[in-house]
């Protein structure tokens, strides 16, 4: 295995690796390596040309500490390399540029069903600090069809339902 920056030929192997580690995203099917900005790197671990872990992340700064700081994003395994020590090596070369660079303190967040994960985050010291994670999508992105019946179709937009009229 050899832990290296995302570079643009691996961007279809790591989309698909992040599509089986969080079904429930939505990923988009076109970005490019110029979005990345400056204070951000992809990490990912490859086994020969298998794209097998992922980690996305941001050099912030706490205004109100006045230190710099890591958020990581995504960090995933191909299920069937977990328990291979992937995620460990990521995250400890994360923890090295942590020190290269002075940066304070290393943040993300896990869901609390990923109990592999929360045990490994343990073993390696990080704490957990307790906060839930809280997201509101715009309202164009929780539309949702539900029938078309005559000349009426039956939207649900947030949580209230609405019929419109459809002249054909």
């Amino acid at each position: 295995m050899r832990l290296e920056l995302l570079k643009e030929a691996d961007m279809t192997k790591t989309i698909a690796l992040l599509k089986t580690c969080f079904p429930e995203v939505s990923f988009s099917p076109s970005f490019s390596m110029e979005q990345i900005e400056k204070h951000q790197r992809i990490l990912i671990a490859k086994e020969e040309e298998h794209v097998i872990g992922h980690i996305w992340i941001q050099k912030q700064f706490d205004f109100y500490r006045q230190v710099d700081y890591f958020y990581l994003m995504y960090i995933c395994v191909d299920p069937k390399y977990r328990r291979h020590g992937v995620a460990t090596a990521m995250l400890t070369e994360v923890e090295t540029w942590m020190e290269k660079e002075q940066v304070d303190y290393i943040l993300f967040t896990s869901n609390r069903e990923r109990k592999e994960a929360l045990s490994l985050y343990r073993k390696l010291n990080y704490v957990e600090k307790g906060s839930f994670v809280f997201q509101k999508n715009r309202c164009k992105k929780s539309v949702k069809y539900l029938k078309e019946k005559e000349n009426t179709v039956t939207i649900e937009i947030g949580r209230g339902k609405h019929d419109l009229s459809i002249n054909r």
